[in-house]
Order: C-alpha cells, then structure tokens, then sequence
C-alpha cells in the first residue's frame, strides 16, 4: 500500500484534538496546512492560559493516547471488541491549533483571464467554492477531477469531531473569581473562533482541579456558573477530574469520556453525510467560481459529481464505523467509474487525469474489500478483488495502453501486495496463529489455518475454485513477487531506444514512447532499467527479494516448511542473480543446514542450494563452509559439473593463507544434515557373546564418491557404544605394501585400554590400519573383542576426522541402523564378496556372563511346610569349576505380593572345607541383595550353608530365589552367577467351626431391690456386680496337614471385651497329646462365663477371640512345638432382651422320667408378666399346668418344671412349649442348652432306646440324672 497515498488507504476514524494537555512527536508528521489545504481564510484557535502540566497531565495524556485506534485491527473486534465501540483518530497540539479555510480565496484576474486576452475588470461577487473543490480555480483538481487526497486528509487530520481543551481548576479564596472570570472568558474566545470558522466541530472543556468538593465545597456552585455563563452542556461538554486519582481511576475517566463522546462523534459525520446526500440529491452540476481558462476547458461530468459524492459518502460512512453502508456507496462508485457512461469511457488515455482516476478507482475497490474483510466476507472480498483485476485488465486492453507491458505487471504485483497487507491488518480470527511451530502429528483442527472457510451466504455443497478462497498473506505476497519478477522480465526486454533519458532522445521517440508504456505508478522506461553507463534506476531484486522475505515469514509461521524453502531458494537465486553474494549466502546457509529436500529426494533442487552455497562461500571467503560443501559435493547423489576438479584434501589452496599462526578451521557434521559419499558400517559376527571370550567384529568403509575425484584420508575413525564397552579406534597407517584403490580385508589387532578417568571405566580398543578412501573402494578390517562384563552393547555412533594443515572435518553418524539386513564381509579370491547376516541387527551384541559351573542343591526341601512353622534349610554348593573359586551366596524370600520373608544365617559348623573369607566382590547387578561370603572353594569341594526362618501365619506361596556370586583366583574381575529359585508352599494345618449355646448360670442373680456392697477383686479395682450369664463354646478341629501332627493343647485367647462386662474361660478337658492323622476331626469344649460390670449395663456384650493349638509334627520328640492361632468370628452375647432356656433332667426315681425345666430371665428394667402354654402330644404324656401366667420382677429369673414321660422310646420328642409375654405380645423363643436340639420344630429331647444315644453329633448324651 506503500504506492498509493496514506490518506487513501487507511480506515478512518473520528477524528479528536487534545489541546493544552501537552504535544506528542508523530513518527510521521503532517505536512503544514497551507500545502494540503492552501488559503488566506483559516482559523486559528489559540489560548493565552498556559498547558497543563505535571504528573497527572502526562498520565491523562497517555490514556487518552492509548485510544488511538490508527494502529488497531481493521476488524471489528479491534478495539472493545464491539462494533458500536469505535477508536479514535487522537491528536495532541498546544493551545494554538489552525482549522482549514472553509472556502478558497478569490481568484486573481490572471488566473480567470486566458492568455493573450485584454484585461477585464474583476468581479465584484465570486461563489466561492472549497480549496480543493473542482469548482475552485486553485485546486489541483480544477476543473475535471474527481477528488484529490487531501479532501480525506482534511477531514481525518485537520478538521476534528470534537476539540477538547484542558484547563487547569485552581481552588484559592482569594483568586477564584479571577480564575473563573479568565476561564469563561478563554471558553467563549474559543467558542467563537470555532463558529467562526463555519465548520460544526464540537468544543469540550475538561478542568483539572487542585481539590475536592469536599474540600472545598464551593466547587459546585463554581461550576455551575461557569456552565450558565459558556452554555457548554454539562453531560457532554464540561467534565471534571479531582486531584489524587491513581491510575485506575484516571483510566475510567478517560474511558468514560470518550464513551461519552463517542455519539457526539457520530453525530458530526452523520452532519457531513447528510450534507453530502442533500448536494447529490440536487441533481445538477455546479458552476465554478470562474470559467477554466487553461488546458482542458471541460469541466466535471455529472456521472463523475456522482463517484466524488458516494466517495464521500463512503468516507464519512468509514468515520461513523458503519462498514455495510460505506460498502454500498463504494460499490455505486465502481459502477459509475466502469459503466457505459462513466468516467473512464470519457477519459482520453493520454490525459494526466486518466492515472488519478485510476488511482481513485484502486482506492475505492481496497475499501470495498476492506468493507468486506471488515464483515467477515473472506470469499466475497477475493471475488471483488478477482473482478476488479479483470474489469481493469479489459478496460486497459480497451482504451489503455494495454496489459503487455511492465507497467501492468508492476500493477498486479503491487495488487496482490495490497492484498495481503489488508489480510495482515484485518487479523482474521481464522488466519490467527495458534502454534508458532504446529506439530506435524497434530489432528487437522489443530493446525494453523492456510485459508478462509467461505461465508454463509455460500451453499455448504458449492464448490468455489480455490484461487476465489480467502488464503493467508503469504500466498498473496507470493503472488505478488512472481508478478514483480514478470516485470523484470518485460522491462528487461525494453529495446535500448526506448530505454534512452529524454534528454538524449528525438521529440518524435518520447511522445511514442509515453503512448506505448503504461508509466501509472512506475517510473518511466529510462529510470526503470537504464541503459549502461547511466545511474540510478528501479531496484527489481531489492522489491523482489522484500515480497518473498514477507511470504516467507507467514508461511513459516504456519509450519509450511516445504513452501519456505521453496521461497528462499527463489530468494538466493534473485541475490545471486544480481552478484550479491554476501546476501545469498545468509540465505542458504540456514537453507543448506535444515533442507528437507536432502531427506526426501529431491536431489535437483538440494544440489541447486549446494552448488549456490558453495559458490557464495568461495565469495564470501567462509573457508568452514566451503570444505563442507566440497565435501558433501563429494556425492554421486548431486548434479555435477564436467570442468569442476573434486579434492577435499586440497581445496583451500583457492584461499590465499593470510594469518601465519597456523589456525586451522574446524568443520562438524552429521550425516542427519549432510549427505555423506562414505559408507561406513559395524558388525558383531554373531548376537551373543561371553565374558572373556573373543568375539569377531568388522568395521566396512565403502566410498560412493563420484568418478575422477580426489582419495580421501581419514585421520581416525572411532564407534562408541552402550553398554560394557566404550569405544573402538582405528587409526590412519600407510599401507605401502599394498597401494591401489582395489577393495581389501584387513585383519587387525587391537589393544584394550580403559580410561583413567574415574566416571568412566570402559574399555577401549584402538589400533591402525590404512584408511585412505579412492571413489568406489571398500575396506574391511576385522578384529577380535573381548567382553569384560555380561550386558547389553549396542553402537551409538561412528564418527571419523579428515585433517590437513588447512582444516579439521569431523564427521559423525548418530544412526547406524538401516532398512538393510547385516553384512559379513569375507574373501572371495582378489575380492570381497558380503554375505547377509540371519539376524535383524548387527551392530548390537547379549553378552552373556561366562557359563557358571558351580552348582546349587536343596537337600532336605519338603513339598510343603506350614504357618507359622520355624524352617531349617540347607543350602549345599558344589565347586565344578576347574579351579578353586571365592563365592557369596544371595538369598531372598519373595511373596506374590512382593513381599519378603526375613531369614537369618545359622553359624557354620566347624568342619566346614573353607578356607578364607575373600575381599568383597562388585559387579553384581542386585547390590541390593543380602550376602552371605562362602569364603574359597577348591576345585570339586562341596559346603553346606543353613538359612532359619518362620513360615508366615498366612498360606502363601513363595519363591526361594538363591544366587551364587563368585570368580575365579585367576580372573578375580570376571564375576560369575548362577541363580536357583525353588518354590515354597506354606499352607494352614487346621480348619476349625464353631457352636455356642447358653447355659444357665448356677450363681443367683441380684436383686434389684437389694443395695448391695460394692466388692473388689484381688486386683483392687471393684469386681463385676451385674448379671452373669454361662455359655458353652465347642470347636471342632480338623486336620488339613497331609503329615500326622501330635496335638498338644488348646486354649481359647481372649483379645477384647466390648459392652462393659467381664469374662472367663474355663476348659472342658484336660491337656493330653493326639495324634491327628489327616482330615481328622478333633473336638474341645470350653466354658464362657460373662458378667456385667453393674446392672445399669444396658450395652450387648461382645467377645473378640482366637483358638491357639500348640502341635509338633509327629515322628520326633524333639521337634519344635508349634503355636497356630485360629480365629473366632466375634462372639455376641445379648442381655437386655428376656430369654427362656431349656434344660432336661432324668429322673432318679422314674428312669423313663424327664424333667423338663424352662428358665425365664427378665434383665430388663421392668416388670414382666409370662403366659406358659404346653401342648400336648401322641409322643408323650406331662404332668403340671397346661397354661400358667408367671410374673417376673426386674432384674429376676423364675424355673418353671415339666415332668415328661415319653411314649416312645429311641426318638426324639418335641415338648411344644410356648411363652409369650402379655404387655408386648410377643412370643419368646426358647432356647437348648447342653444336651437338647434345637430345630424348626423348637427344643427336642433325646429318649434313649435299645440302642443308646442318638444318631449325629452327640448331641442329647450329657443329659444329667
């Protein structure tokens, strides 16, 4: 936009003066008044008070200035992010500022008089017109143009919407009246001269005052004097600031202000359009102030009166923001330019009106497509753009000078230019750059946009060409230079004649030329491209080079990397054209080092950057450059040239050698980022490998260098690698035995060595061999490894150096793996013939550790052991090696969840074979293991270790993992293991199950209405004085053990005793050992006696126990007694609710006789009343009440007897006792106790027959008589 005139091209916005607040420098200053707008009728605006002044002022001013809009977004998110909210065009001036003339001067009898003419006496009347009107003798439009610039400069820099004028508000008793007076009188002077000078600009006054209302409260009624007294509106014309505002308020008042402005604004250029409507609504052309007299004598046509108006009112349609209706009007304006009648059908070419209605017509279709690009119309502004192009193009071809010369392609380069300039300034929300550097794996919807998506008013379905899509700055730009090189191209071709100045020039040629090139906004045939021997002229590669460098930068900013090299190759190859050597190569060198064409295959294009690098390296005297150049030259790979002789050894003998302290220049390269014409290769003969054994290995160089180009020396050629091994060297030696450049196997013999740095203790291996490289020569050189330590080695990189006394070219190659499958070279007569390797890698090598021979054994390992069982076991090794050896023994325990189990050593006994204990050994890759020293072993002798430790009290498997560490005497840094893991089955010895009954309780229980001595038991504290209940526990004990185990004992272990009673076991049988043979049941009974600490206890009792069994397996009396403690789920013992106990007597008199007693207990607070109700029964007769009420007290217990006599005889009889208690009505259950069955059908009772007890569990044989 650089070639058309600001004025022009900018968005306008309203347009504001600051005065008295201080001046602020423009970058860019305005030219003075009297050139853009002349005339003797312009107003002054001054002040005799001084400029306000001080801290406050310059904060005031720089808020106000950050209001400017000039620099924000051509969108209308630029500023506030609403359209309704528009910036501001700011300008600070003193207290004298000068508005423009309203009408031209008079003109003078010459300028209305035609030459040669007599003298007329002036008119008395002029109608004057504006300065810069059509209609005004003076103007530089007078009388056919259209518009000049300077009606946009006028009113976007001279003529403001509002002028504001700071003053400052002092508060003093003494002198208010002074200052009030002095003030109105300077507001009304102003007021004045800005109604003097006809034009409607709104005048603002803001005072700055020195204190606050509250200070001095005679502020308001100042105030408002001075209001009456200059009629200034106070809402929109008079605005106050007290003293001591922070920052963040002076920021509010000034945004407040211009809010409130902003409307005022507004108004004023909806004041000018309406102007402007009203004078075209007319619909006549008006007469000039005088009759052209010179040149021309047309006068502006009416079609043409209608472009200047809808410019106008495009203009002013841009000041108030409204971008649709500015759209429509320049719209009007391009068809009344391009129409059957417009302006440029009238328009002789030739005319020098002909290029400034060009240049309006550029300027209204930029703000058209601003308008658009403004409304988010990305697809409609192309098109605009697009047919404005071809309308001008046929228009051109029509009555022009034509579309075949450079003047045209200068104008679609700069075209395309403005383009993207606009797309830049509009900042699209889609074009917006969300990654600096995108990453390639990215999704699609993540990545920087390249285009526009077409607007609504598109059909979904409807396919656009892709040069109608909006795309982002660089494709515009780059469109741009490639019209800028056809220029070139067009002016080179210029014949000489024409290219010849003026002045050495006929008439005749000059005014053929100017008919035959298009000069609108270029300069002429002679300044475009000189002839030789002549000066100055257009510089086409600096405009050239400018465009592609701005492509360049929007393209890389969106991750279009192929793109960017493509521009800059197109940038070296216009600096190179022109001989700039120095510029080219800061442009290929950055291009030489990142190309991607190098990766990808594009070898023209990558050898066109190599061969332009190293010509400009030669130029420009780089000598690190130049060698890396040579050498990457050296590949088949790049085009080549037939006279150019390939010697990397020598090529610096093209430098002349200025400094003699013998600096030699250092080049590093990687094979990532050049191409190499050394093929260098490594390979282990085979995958695996042992400590201490050789290993074959090879290392092959195969030369690709092109035909006829000079050997190449290698200095040293070094592989690094991971693992146990650090690096192998190979030196340069000549060979003199053997010259030539056939190919050759080597066999090598390299020396270890390790490092003496304390870091890194590797070995390496060096030796030498001749490495001197002729184009299409292989070398082989094969040596022998030996692995110190078992591991993992894999090589890293191989790296070589070239040094001459000139330089130093280090080479390394980070990545040896290829696609291709391993090679072994081997001799086939006078050659080398390569043979593939069965493995999918040869650079990586397992070495393992060196085969152990020692042996680990278990004698006395059982297939399974139990919880909590202490374990012996015995660890026996055996020295097969052929030498005596030193040895530790590792163990460890490792459960499923890795958990481990502690163990402990058992001391040796003293006829172990050991002989001394070594020195600690390293090198073992699990330090973390206990160790246990062996001590020395002779060849053949065998030792035993024992390890002690206790089962866990869980079943569980663990793994017995055993590792011996040792070496030998005569290599003690060759460590050799041998791991053993056995398997270790703990499984639980019992199951046990669980029956409680209750029992009745011999002890009577307290009476609740009996005070009762609080009792203490032996301990001191007071002994439990609640009620006591008796239970009866049987555990039943089976046997899970696949070994007999003896039983010694069990006991019931009491852990906790919860709701505030006390309790005691007691054992229902004494100790004696069993032998449990498996799957055997076994069954203890043991008795609970639970007592309540008082009777106020209310809480249920419950009891957290475990059944201990102490065993030993069987088969030895000495083996370890072992204690397995099996859990009881907890025990609840209820006391608050009544209960009815069963018990059953035989009678001592009567044999066939039982006595049936029903226990009632009543632990509750109240008092209780039974109904008893006895059924009767076919199996039995009873003696007592069939019904009976009892009454129980609280805190009491009544027996009720039945006396039973069976009618049957080795059955079970049922008695149908029912209890229910009146109050809740509620049937209590009654409950067996020892003896008795309880079952669906209630308490049934045992009568014993001619066979004795009862089938089952014996349950009914502890009946008492």
């Amino acid at each position: 936009m650089d070639a058309y005139p600001p004025e022009y091209v900018l968005h306008n916005l309203p347009f504001i003066v600051l005065s008295g607040l201080g001046t602020k420098q423009d970058l860019e200053p305005l030219p003075p008044l009297q050139r853009v707008l002349p005339g003797r009728a312009a107003t002054t605006i001054s002040s005799e008070i001084p400029s306000v002044t001080g801290q406050r002022a310059a904060q005031l001013l720089h808020e106000f200035l950050s209001g400017d809009g000039s620099d924000a977004p051509w969108n209308a998110r630029g500023l506030g992010g609403r359209a309704s909210k528009p910036g501001f065009r700011i300008r600070t001036v003193g207290r004298d500022f000068q508005l423009p003339p309203k009408k031209a001067d008079a003109p003078t009898t010459s300028a209305t008089t035609p030459p040669g003419s007599p003298t007329i006496a002036a008119a008395t009347s002029w109608i004057l017109h504006s300065p810069i009107s059509p209609l005004s003798p003076g103007s530089s439009i007078f009388p056919d143009g259209v518009i000049a610039p300077s009606w946009v400069a006028k009113h976007q820099h001279y003529i403001p919407s509002v002028f504001i004028s700071f003053f400052e508000f002092i508060t003093d008793p003494i002198t208010n009246s002074l200052h009030d007076n002095q003030l109105k009188t300077e507001i009304n002077k102003i007021k004045g001269q800005i109604q003097k000078s006809d034009y409607r600009t709104k005048f603002v006054v803001v005072l700055l005052s020195n204190k606050t209302i509250l200070e001095s409260p005679d502020i308001e009624e100042r105030l408002a004097t001075i209001r009456r007294s200059t009629g200034l509106d106070p809402k929109t014309a008079l605005f106050f600031l007290p003293p001591n505002t922070s920052a963040v308020e002076v920021r509010s008042f000034v945004s407040s202000v211009l809010s409130t402005l902003q409307p005022v604004c507004i108004e004023y250029y909806r004041d000018l359009t309406k102007h402007a409507r009203r004078k075209k609504g007319r619909g006549t052309v008006p007469a000039p102030t005088a009759p052209p007299t010179r040149g021309t004598s047309q006068t502006l046509s009416h079609p043409g009166w209608g472009v200047r108006y809808d410019f106008k009112l495009g203009v002013f349609a841009e000041f108030r923001q409204e971008m649709d209706a500015a759209q429509r009007h320049y719209n009007i304006a391009l068809e009344a330019l391009f129409g059957s009648e417009g302006i440029f059908e009238t328009t002789a070419s030739w005319s020098p009106r002909w290029d400034e209605i060009r240049l309006l017509a550029d300027t209204i279709a930029l703000r058209h497509i601003r308008c658009q690009l403004w409304n988010n119309y990305p697809t409609s502004a192309v098109q605009t753009w697009l047919r404005y192009k071809a309308r001008l193009r046929d228009l051109l071809d029509r009555r022009g000078k034509g579309s075949s010369n450079y003047g045209w392609d200068a104008w679609e380069s700069r075209w395309a230019q403005a383009m993207g300039q606009f797309i830049q300034r509009v900042k699209l929300p889609s074009f917006e750059i969300s990654k600096l550097i995108p990453d390639p794996d990215s999704p699609p919807g993540e990545a920087n946009s390249t285009f526009s998506q077409p607007e609504k008013q598109f059909p979904i379905g409807e396919r656009l060409p892709p040069w109608e899509l909006l795309h982002h700055a660089g494709y515009w730009y780059k469109v741009s230079a490639d019209h800028a090189k056809r220029r070139y191209l067009k002016a080179r071709d210029i014949p000489e004649e024409d290219r010849t100045p003026p002045g050495m020039s006929p008439a005749t040629k000059v005014s053929s030329r100017n008919l035959a090139y298009d000069c609108y906004l270029v300069p002429e045939p002679h300044q475009e491209i000189p002839i030789v021997g002549t000066g100055g002229g257009f510089e086409h590669w600096k405009d050239i080079v400018e465009k592609l460098n701005a492509a360049i930068g929007e393209f890389e900013s969106r991750g279009q990397r192929r793109r960017v090299e493509q521009l800059q190759l197109e940038v070296s190859r216009t600096l190179l054209h022109v001989k700039r050597f120095d510029d080219a190569f800061k442009v290929l060198r950055p291009l030489w080092q990142s190309m991607t064409w190098r990766r990808e295959g594009w070898w023209s294009l990558a050898s066109e950057v190599l061969w332009g690098l190293h010509e400009c390296a030669l130029r420009v005297r780089d000598t690190a450059t130049y060698v890396a150049t040579e050498w990457e030259l050296y590949s088949q790979m790049f085009s080549g040239k037939t006279r150019y002789n390939h010697d990397l050894m020598g090529c610096l003998k093209v430098f002349p050698q200025e400094n003699s302290s013998g600096e030699k220049t250092e080049i590093i390269l990687t094979t990532k980022d050049c191409v190499s014409s050394l093929f260098i290769t490594f390979a282990f003969s085979d995958g695996e490998g042992n400590v201490g054994e050789p290993l074959r290995s090879q290392i092959a160089i195969t030369s690709t260098a092109r035909n006829g180009s000079a050997p190449v020396t290698l200095s040293t050629l070094k592989f690094t690698f991971t693992g146990c091994l650090s690096e192998i060297q190979l030196s340069h030696q000549v060979d003199e035995s053997n010259p030539g450049d056939s190919s050759k196997l080597y066999d090598c013999a390299l020396e270890e060595t390790t490092s003496s740095t304390r870091a890194e203790q590797k070995p390496c291996w060096t030796g030498s061999s001749d490495l001197t490289m002729h184009p299409g020569q292989t070398k082989v050189y094969s040596f022998p490894i030996i692995f110190r330590e078992a591991g993992d080695v894999d090589t890293v990189t191989s790296t070589f150096e070239v040094k001459t006394d000139r330089f130093d070219l280090i080479c390394s190659n980070p990545g040896l793996e290829d696609d291709n499958r391993p090679t072994w070279w081997m001799k086939a007569g006078s050659k080398l013939k390569p043979r593939r390797l069965g493995r999918a890698s040869g650079t990586t090598v397992k070495v393992l550790p060196k085969p152990p021979k020692m042996e680990i054994r278990l004698p006395d390992l059982r297939d399974h052991y139990y919880t909590d069982e202490p374990i012996n076991l015995d660890i026996e090794v055996l020295n097969k090696e052929e030498e005596d050896t030193e040895a530790s023994i590792e163990v460890r325990l490792l459960g499923r969840s890795m958990d481990t189990l502690a163990y402990s050593w058992v001391p040796r006994d003293p006829s172990s074979p050991m002989k001394e204990v070594p020195l600690s050994l390293d090198g073992s890759p699990d330090v973390d293991l206990p160790g246990h020293v062996v001590g020395r072993l002779d060849q053949g002798a065998t030792t035993t270790e024992t390890i002690r430790f206790k089962a866990p009290s869980e079943p569980a498997d663990y793994a017995l993992e055993v590792k011996i560490l040792y070496h030998l005497t005569s290599e003690p840094d060759i460590p050799i293991s041998k791991t053993m893991i056995a398997d270790l089955v703990f499984n639980g010895p019992f199951e046990t199950s669980y029956d409680l009954t209750p029992r009745v309780h011999s002890d009577p229980w307290p009476s609740y209405f009996m005070l009762q001595e609080a009792q203490t038991n032996e301990s001191g504290t007071a002994a439990a004085s609640g009620i006591a209940q008796k239970w009866h526990l049987r555990a039943k004990v089976a046997s899970f053990a696949e070994d007999v185990l003896v039983v010694k004992d069990m006991a019931l272990e009491t852990h906790a005793i919860h709701g505030g009673a006390t309790c005691e076991v007691t054992k229902e049988f004494e100790p004696a050992d069993i032998l449990m043979n498996p799957e055997e049941i076994n069954e203890r009974s043991f008795c609970i006696d639970s007592t309540k600490l008082d009777l106020e206890e209310r809480r249920a009792t419950a009891l957290d126990m475990s059944l201990n069994v102490f065993w030993q397996r069987a088969g030895d009396a000495e083996n370890p007694i072992v204690t397995t403690s099996l859990p009881i789920p907890r025990i609840h013992i209820p006391s608050s609710e009544p209960r009815v106990l069963a018990t059953a007597l035989r009678s001592a008199i009567v044999p066939s006789l039982i006595h049936m007693d029903y226990t009632l207990e009543n632990p509750t607070m109240h008092f209780l009343t039974f109904e008893l109700s006895m059924e009767a029964s076919e199996e039995f007769g009873f003696s007592g009440p069939k019904l009976r009420v009892l009454h129980l007290l609280p805190m009491s217990r009544q027996t009720a007897r039945f006396n039973v006599l069976p009618l049957v005889t080795g059955a079970w009889i049922t008695p149908q006792m029912k209890v229910v208690d009146r109050y809740f009505n509620k049937t209590l259950k009654v409950q067996a106790t020892d003896g008795l069955r309880l079952d669906k059908k209630g308490v049934s009772v045992w009568v014993h027959g001619e066979n004795g007890g009862p089938p089952g569990d014996g349950v009914g044989q502890d009946l008492e008589n």
